[in-house]
């Protein structure tokens, strides 16, 4: 017999192994709660906004934790900065907070993300021991008498994104964008709204926060097309991206060798198609369920793979992100105008961190600070006999660490020469060098917000590249960096190709490392290359039927998929004003078939959200 005390009490409580996500039953029925009292509370601003605060807390809390306390801490963090810095006339004071506004964000996601990595690094530099620990847990469990674990750091669902934000939030008080919200409440409420708190969108307070001092207002387009969004996205998620990745993608990926090259590029192929739908069905669910209550979140895909090259695709995957990079990173670092401090440091900074990985002498560092010096004395005076001098010395650092094996630094330190030379002697095209640089670093940054493994920073370095080299090939083919739509049989190669090199650059953001046994571990980079290798040198095309037999419904999936991927803006757009016009009869018959379908489709446990990790 069923304890229901015992069952509400859980619902609850945090359970680490069943978060409040917008997969499960657990979240629909608080959501139908929370839906159902805000019809009655809706009138009253501060009452409604505060409400949806408490819910959200809560959401949080049962996502992850007595991390709470982060979120908490950051919202007053920044909620007394932006305050601070909007009345100061001072500034120097205002740059000073806006600095400590920074360094307490960018703080809390680099020890909760990079912990392991930096001591790690520290140990195999110095022939340490030092562990890594969770100080918030150590604090609680000294405050409270809990027994929480500190000695494993696990990352805080979602706070890659709620850094962003309330960093966004500081930034744009600073640069005399935005006035700061009327109380902390709103600005609660702002960091912290359910829907797109644990996986974004990244919302600007400039565009949410305006929302909440107007009345709320939900037209029946309005709810036909958020109930389609919903729809939308959990098919998406649970019928496709979840039913393909359990049934056919993680077996490939966790043992490429097992499998043909036509496999494991089918594989590649399913787990575009699987990010894509689990983030994308995210987004709009998140979407669907804010403009329930009123508010409206912005659009973060717009049919990724239909691009028509690299500088298009990050104009529809992952928009808000890509947005944020490029206003508060890309721009700052001197966007296509010019190269920053910053950019020009991050080239001997990349290069020391390399020599010392790959344990270079230290008496070679005596050549890298002359090289150094050099390089701060060329960019302050722009004296070109020391920007030669500086070559020679990057040159010979580059020889000797060939010599040594240090192929790392080796191939940094030649790639160095030849920007510095191309600057040198031809001084027009610096400008060109700035841009590509830039360009690099804010995607090689890109790449390790999703997290500290080599992976991302080559999945980062590889998107950066690529933009590179596409604006460079848009000025040669055309004398100028501005993308022009391309048509007929060009516009289908360009998209051909664009997919093509998203998909391979996905390989490195999905593979793992693989414990063969309690000695041997195959690294990330190892199930990379079997990948790439079966595909390059056992293909065997020819099984393809066989393949297709074997793994009938992924494959029907994965076409059914794609097609509607790939159909005309305007076709799904006539497939939504057709639901939308339905009676809500007709919907809610529409939402127990798909409830069946996802039910028949799904596994016995809940498949977290691929984002919920980074």
């Amino acid at each position: 017999m069923l304890d229901w005390t015992q069952l509400i009490g859980q619902a609850f409580i945090y359970n680490p192994q069943k978060p409040l996500i917008f997969t499960t039953a657990l979240f629909w029925i608080f959501f139908g709660f929370v839906l159902l009292t805000y019809q009655f509370i809706y009138k009253s601003q501060k009452l409604k906004i505060a409400f949806l605060t408490l819910f959200s807390l809560f959401f949080y809390y049962k996502s992850s934790g007595f991390y709470l306390l982060l979120l908490i801490f950051s919202t007053l963090v920044d909620y007394s900065i932006g305050k601070r810095i909007y009345h100061s006339r001072n500034q120097a004071f205002r740059t000073v907070l806006l600095v400590i506004s920074l360094v307490v964000n960018l703080g809390l996601l680099a020890y909760y993300k990079y912990a392991y990595l930096i001591t790690d690094f520290i140990n195999y530099l110095f022939q340490t021991d030092f562990k890594a620990i969770d100080y918030l847990a150590l604090t609680i469990n000294q405050l409270t008498g809990a027994n929480l674990d500190y000695t494993s750091i696990f990352l805080p669902v979602g706070i890659s994104f709620f850094t962003f934000q309330t960093i966004s939030y500081s930034v744009d008080i600073y640069r005399g964008k935005l006035e700061p919200v009327k109380s902390i409440l709103d600005f609660a409420f702002y960091v912290s709204f359910f829907p797109q708190l644990v996986a974004g969108p990244i919302v600007r307070a400039s565009e949410f926060v305006p929302q909440i001092y107007e009345p709320y207002r939900l037209s029946t387009e309005q709810y036909g097309h958020a109930l389609f969004l919903i729809l939308n996205g959990l098919v998406k998620k649970m019928l496709i991206s979840d039913y393909i990745s359990i049934n056919f993608v993680d077996r490939v990926f966790e043992s490429p060798t097992s499998y043909t090259g036509l496999e494991n590029l089918l594989a590649v192929y399913g787990y575009a198609l699987q990010i894509y739908c689990d983030f994308s069905g995210y987004t709009d669910i998140a979407i669907g369920v804010a403009l329930l209550l009123g508010f409206q979140l912005p659009l973060n895909f717009d049919s990724p793979y239909k691009a028509q090259s690299i500088t298009d695709f990050w104009r529809r995957w992952h928009i808000s992100l890509s947005s944020w990079l490029r206003d508060y990173l890309y721009i700052p670092l001197g966007g296509n105008r010019t190269a920053s401090f910053f950019t020009y440091m991050s080239i001997p900074l990349s290069l020391s961190i390399l020599m010392l990985a790959e344990r270079m002498p230290w008496e070679s560092f005596v050549w890298f600070f002359v090289c150094f010096l050099l390089w701060l004395a060329w960019y302050k005076t722009s004296i070109r006999w020391l920007g030669y001098i500086g070559t020679h010395v990057v040159l010979l650092l580059g020889i000797y660490a060939f010599y040594l094996k240090a192929w790392g630094s080796g191939l940094l330190a030649v790639a160095i020469v030849v920007g510095w030379c191309i600057v040198l002697l031809q001084p027009q095209k610096s400008r060109a060098i700035a841009n590509y640089l830039n360009l690099m670093l804010t995607m090689v940054l890109g790449g390790i917000w999703h997290g500290a493994h080599l992976r991302f920073l080559l999945w980062g370095f590889l998107h950066g590249l690529a933009l590179a080299v596409h604006k460079l090939w848009m000025e040669i083919r055309q004398g100028d960096s501005k993308e022009r739509p391309a048509r007929g049989a060009y516009r289908f190669f360009a998209q051909l190709i664009t997919f093509h090199f998203v998909c391979f650059c996905w390989i490195y953001f999905r593979v793992n490392d693989i414990p063969v046994n309690e000695t041997l571990t195959l690294s990330a980079m190892d199930i990379a290359g079997q990948m790439l290798h079966q595909i390059a040198f056992n293909f065997q095309a020819h099984l393809l039927p066989e393949v297709f037999q074997s793994y009938r419904p992924v494959m029907l999936l994965m076409l059914a998929g794609y097609f509607i991927h790939w159909m005309p803006r305007d076709w799904k757009q006539n497939m939504e004003s057709r639901f939308i016009a339905l009676p809500d009869t007709a919907k809610a018959v529409i939402f127990v078939l798909a409830a069946l379908g996802i039910y028949q489709a799904s596994s016995a446990e809940v498949q977290p959200f691929i984002y919920f990790q980074f």
